[in-house]
């Protein structure tokens, strides 16, 4: 389990890429695995970006670029994996924001939402019980599936990543949350935990991100939770952070959230 948040400006505007990765294969592995993906994509921004942000078809290229890449980290996963034995993966879920679009890759169970007066979830989970649902098997038989992924970087033959695009909404919050979030709330719930009104400093952002998640535990939730919360700022929030208000948009961002029952990786 691992995330990165990796803020800078490009071409004039403020451009953000944040990532969370859930690994799996224990411990150990988890770890060295989710590692691997968060810093390749983070190398990958400080080293790729600037010349990608220059191409006529940028989402074209930028969602090729991301291809090579995780195909590169999955590809070295696996390597290491079955030259020591062991079995390990990851999800990777990433997120940029630039010029007032979002572009999102995905792989795995790992969620993204935009809050606003409802949480809309955006990426859609690769888990068995998905596809089944897909195929209108009963509740009961995809609620069975419901932790068994299609695929993972480093775990699957192949990975095949999912591509999602938008317009990012002003004033709106975006919750990227590992499985082990998500499995105890429910969506009707986000809205008032993560209120893009009142989400106006990282450390109410933080301290929301924490209490969530210790809700989430008091439930009985034993997965590991990570969270990132990114809070976008429009012209109409100039007045409670003017720091954010120069060209009249932003981001207020609040790295990883981070409570787990370590004995609950899978």
């Amino acid at each position: 389990m691992d995330s990165e948040e990796v803020p800078r400006r490009l071409d004039g505007e403020e451009i953000v890429l944040a990532v969370i990765c859930d690994g799996m294969g224990g411990l150990t592995s988890g770890e060295l695995a989710s590692a691997e993906a968060v810093h390749s994509l983070a190398g990958w921004f400080r080293e790729e970006m600037e010349e990608l942000a220059e191409q006529e078809d940028f989402e074209d290229e930028l969602y090729e670029s991301w291809e090579r890449l995780l195909k590169q980290v999955h590809e070295r996963l696996r390597s290491y994996g079955q030259l020591h034995n062991r079995k390990m993966g990851t999800t990777v879920t990433a997120m940029l924001f630039w010029k007032g679009n979002y572009y999102i890759v995905h792989i795995g169970d790992s969620r993204i939402y935009e809050i606003r007066e409802q949480a809309v979830q955006i990426t859609k989970d690769q888990t068995l019980s998905e596809l089944m649902k897909a195929e209108e098997k009963t509740k009961e038989e995809a609620s069975k599936s419901e932790h068994v992924l299609l695929q993972a970087i480093g775990a699957s033959r192949a990975v095949k990543p999912a591509y999602y695009s938008g317009i990012i909404k002003s004033g709106a919050v975006y919750l990227l949350c590992t499985d082990g979030f998500r499995h105890k709330i429910r969506n009707e719930e986000l809205p008032e935990i993560f209120a893009p009104g009142e989400m106006t400093e990282e450390a109410v952002m933080r301290a929301r991100g924490e209490d969530a998640a210790r809700m989430v535990l008091d439930r009985g939730e034993r997965d590991n939770i990570s969270v990132i919360l990114i809070r976008t700022v429009g012209e109409e929030d100039c007045g409670e952070m003017p720091e954010l208000c120069e060209c009249g948009k932003g981001y207020v961002l609040e790295g990883e959230t981070v409570l787990a029952h370590t004995e609950g990786i899978m």
